[in-house]
């Protein structure tokens, strides 16, 4: 009976045909689930809405009060323009405008990552690889690809120094996280120069000034970019009231560690809290993850440092959720690549970690595709079929809440009304104020507009004592992943 291996290569051995038959695989699998099951939910139509309907200067403006910086809206308001060009519906061109990212993104990590094919096999069917950033149509694909090439190119950093300070400023206009990685990435590279054995030396290294430089610059033009400028006080809300607080730390603790690589073993930490067996599990994690990068200390520091600024981040401004602690998911993988530049040869027990880590984001990935064919995402596109089939243009819809309504406004191709101003509009603003208009107040707007009728949406269904003529019409509260539910009603004049 042959012996079980004592060591296991992390090099990789696989041919390029075989990357890009992976590459064709994955991308054609998540083209199939994007056009085929996904009904888009408010989060990615807000982005689109903003960039079709402002102009540049008005929406880099207001990048503030999304807390995003510029990159991935100016890249949907390119789109915008191409969708009108070639007469692609609104919601084909955003998916395609995601989809032509998430595939470059995955490509650069099957083609030019180091880890063994079956590493990257399993990491791609995995929950934040496959389903989180690959079919919902965000602008974290960009961290994706972005910090991805960064890590990809760093061994020829002396080679390239622009192209990595380019990247890197680039990386800082993603995300918030971006600029995290951006420090992380800048802090290995002084790690792998020496600086603390000759900190003056490697501070004067052309290749340190110029990457640096970048980093800086993206940095700045990010705080620049999302800095809030007006309306603190509803700005202020959207951030933790309790920094560093003991719940705080808690959840921020949890949630990038058990929530994050034992995804699906404990209940959502955004939703239910903080336990002692979340608690538990992460430290578990956090001891299991340093003792895998052990043998390269560089590697070891450099995600310690990442996930010490990001939990940092998490307990003291914004506590974030699932699609923001995979961030630091992404962060770990890149960190095997950077791990993987030293061909290490990893221990049955280092193996398990890396094999138990990647086990649970298939088994959270396969959850969540079933559901994505089972249930619809939103109701949204259902409500907004129904209005283009039976809604007249000429007939106004009202809605009571803006947030709720911006992702039937994208799917119905036409603007809302918002009261009590009596304007139409596409996108909403954070944290908004709900205004519930009387129904005295809905027959004057339809008295203005000079029509018979006019047709309201609402996410919850209107109480009758306020609304007594008020007739509901249609329901679109089935069960969805988002809980986004619609219910159009009718008020004649």
């Amino acid at each position: 009976m042959p012996a079980l291996p004592t060591r296991f290569s992390l090099a990789d051995p696989s041919n390029l045909t075989a990357k890009i038959s992976l590459w064709a695989a994955i991308s054609l699998a998540i083209l199939l689930v994007k056009f085929g099951f996904h009904e888009m939910w408010k989060d990615e139509w807000q982005a689109w809405l903003m960039a079709r309907d402002m102009g540049w200067g008005e929406l880099t403006a207001s990048l503030y009060y999304e807390g995003h910086p510029a990159l991935w809206y100016s890249y949907l308001k390119i789109w915008t323009g191409i969708s009108g060009i070639l007469n692609l519906a609104e919601d084909v061109a955003l998916q395609l405008a995601h989809t032509l990212v998430i595939i470059a993104a995955l490509g650069v990590f099957i083609v030019k990552f180091r880890l063994p094919l079956w590493v990257k096999i399993l990491l791609l069917l995995g929950y934040f690889f496959f389903f989180e950033y690959g079919i919902v149509n965000r602008g974290y694909a960009l961290v994706m690809l972005l910090a991805f090439s960064v890590a990809a190119s760093l061994e020829a950093v002396d080679r390239k120094p622009f192209k990595l300070a380019a990247l890197l400023f680039l990386l800082c206009q993603t995300e918030v996280f971006g600029v995290l990685m951006g420090g992380a990435f800048f802090f290995y590279l002084l790690l792998e120069k020496g600086f603390f054995k000759t900190p003056i030396e490697v501070i004067k290294q052309a290749t340190v000034l110029k990457l640096g430089a970048g980093l800086l610059l993206g940095i700045l033009v990010f705080v620049l970019s999302v800095f809030p400028r007006g309306e603190k006080e509803a700005l202020s809300q959207a951030y933790t009231s309790a920094p560093f607080s003991a719940a705080n730390l808690g959840e921020a603790f949890q949630g990038q560690l058990a929530n994050t690589y034992l995804i699906g073993l404990i209940p959502d930490t955004n939703v239910f809290g903080v336990t002692a067996l979340g608690i538990g599990l992460s430290f578990i994690v956090l001891f299991a993850i340093s003792y895998l990068f052990w043998q390269e200390k560089k590697v070891l520091l450099t995600w310690l440092l990442f996930t010490l600024v990001y939990f940092l981040f998490g307990a003291g401004i914004y506590p974030g959720g699932v699609r923001q602690w995979g961030m630091g998911f992404l962060f770990f993988v890149i960190c095997l690549q950077l791990w993987a530049f030293k061909k290490p040869q990893i221990n049955p027990a280092k193996m398990a970690i890396l094999l138990a880590i990647i086990a649970f984001q298939a088994y959270y990935n396969g959850l969540a595709l079933s559901k994505e064919f089972q249930f619809p995402f939103s109701q949204a596109k259902s409500a907004a079929q129904f209005i283009q089939q039976n809604v007249p243009e000429n007939v106004p819809i009202v809605a009571i809440n803006k947030f709720a309504a911006a992702p039937v406004i994208g799917y119905a191709g036409r603007k809302f009304y918002e009261m009590p101003e009596g304007v139409e509009f596409s996108y909403f603003k954070w944290l908004q104020k709900i205004y519930l208009p009387t129904e005295a107040e809905l027959r004057l707007f339809a008295k203005f507009k000079n029509v018979g009728g006019i047709i309201i949406i609402s996410d919850k269904q209107l109480p009758s004592q306020r609304y007594p003529t008020v007739q509901l019409w249609e329901s679109f509260d089935g069960f969805n992943l988002k809980n986004e539910n619609y219910y159009l009603y009718a008020l004649k004049r």
